[in-house]
């Protein structure tokens, strides 16, 4: 099945992807900031704080020549209307969910290329495609990486690298708790996404399920 790397894979739905991966018998590396949680699934990792360029670029470095997926899952979130919210978190936001994403996207492809057919799926939301109220930089940094991720497909569909936009709806995990008024047993599980990564990750070679959207069947 060849290696998968996982970023993000210390949060609720990154490593129940990385479990998932390995599962289906890849070799799953993982970053992130909480190596325990990838650890119990069995996972090798390296700690990657992605707001430091520095440690993306030596955590790039250490990976191997050849990579068959690849699974951006971190993420930051800021519950806080336009009026009031900090710039400076809405700076360390995009860090994460935006211009990480890219950098590790360029890292990553020429392995990805090498490993084809492979894969890369970006964790969007479903504020990638709906702005709404309360999360304007949360918003904005989803709407960057949907554009992102439909570029990158163009750039390298025809070397065989499919590429993903993967946006579930509100998840029981993280800030999906937080939301306003939600009831929590009726989100996505952070199950729900893996499976669907298993989903993408598993299509024959000839397809791309370029955006793929989830949402709860219930109305949160």
């Amino acid at each position: 099945m060849g290696t998968a790397l996982v970023v993000g894979a210390g949060s609720a739905i990154g490593s129940a992807v990385a479990e998932t991966l390995a599962g289906c018998g890849h070799e799953v590396l993982g970053w992130g900031r909480d190596p325990a949680r990838w650890a119990a699934a069995g996972v090798r990792g390296d700690v990657v704080d992605l707001r430091r360029p520095d440690q993306v670029r030596a955590a790039l470095d250490r990976l191997p020549d050849r990579l068959s997926v690849v699974v951006y899952a971190a993420g930051l979130f800021d519950w806080a209307p336009a009026d009031v919210g900090d710039p400076d978190v809405w700076d360390e936001l995009l860090a994460v969910n935006l211009a990480a994403a890219m950098r590790v996207t360029r890292g990553v492809l020429p392995a990805l290329v090498a490993g084809a057919p492979s894969c890369l799926v970006l964790l969007g939301s479903g504020a990638a495609r709906t702005p709404f109220a309360g999360n304007p930089a949360y918003v904005a940094s989803k709407h960057g990486l949907a554009g992102f991720a439909r570029s990158v497909f163009l750039d390298v569909r025809d070397r065989d690298v499919a590429v993903t936009l993967l946006s579930p709806g509100l998840v029981a995990a993280g800030a999906g708790l937080r939301a306003p008024g939600v009831r929590p047993e009726q989100l996505l599980q952070p199950a729900d996404v893996a499976d669907a990564v298993r989903w993408v990750v598993g299509t024959p070679a000839r397809v791309c399920p370029v955006e793929v959207e989830l949402q709860p069947q219930r109305t949160p």
